[in-house]
């Protein structure tokens, strides 16, 4: 049986300080958790992160992690 994967959107996003990272990754972990989602892609568009947010210290759970994973990804020139 093949399982549909949910996506999570998130367009004009701006992260403006480490704190407001760490509720995004808390957001989303509560989303994962209530919503019963298994596995979810996460589609960005229209991100800003400011750019003196060390997203090294967004550390504190596994969410955070992949948050601070991804976002880094984002963030690097291509």
């Amino acid at each position: 049986m093949k399982i549909k994967r949910g996506i999570i959107h998130l367009e004009n996003l701006q992260i403006k300080s480490l704190k407001k990272a760490k509720k995004l990754a808390k957001a989303l972990m509560i989303i994962e958790e209530e919503c019963g989602i298994h596995e979810v892609r996460i589609s960005v568009k229209g991100l800003f992160i400011c750019p003196w947010i060390n997203l090294n210290k967004l550390n504190g759970n596994e969410m955070e992690r992949l948050l601070s994973d991804l976002l880094s990804k984002l963030r690097s020139p291509k």
